[in-house]
């Protein structure tokens, strides 16, 4: 379990380094996001889930990455709260830092 928050923990890095640039405390921004998503994935992701259940059937699956990049950007709009600073992001940096972050932490879990 530690191991996964540590992939999950390291992704968010990258993610936060390379495509967002954001220019504060990297690994306590990423620790704080990390455990926020992990809160938000256990407590609001699955009423949502619930919620557009028929959205998602119409898009045969699709819409699930769109609420998933919803709830990532929460998660760090949160954790941005948390931390004081300020860095705004659009919905497609958004989307594009949780796509890589997918297949960072998906990759890193698959190897450990």
């Amino acid at each position: 379990m530690l191991t996964r928050f540590l992939i999950h923990v390291l992704a968010l890095i990258v993610v936060f380094l390379a495509i967002w640039h954001v220019p504060s405390n990297t690994v306590g921004a990423a620790i704080v996001m990390a455990l926020v998503l992990a809160l938000i994935n256990a407590v609001i992701r699955p009423i949502l889930l619930i919620l557009t259940l028929p959205v998602t059937i119409l898009t045969l699956g699709l819409f699930i990455i769109v609420l998933n990049a919803l709830l990532f950007g929460l998660s760090f709009i949160v954790a941005e709260n948390l931390l004081g600073f300020h860095f705004h992001l659009g919905f497609l940096s958004v989307l594009f830092g949780y796509l890589v972050y997918v297949v960072i932490s998906t990759v890193l879990t698959h190897i450990f």
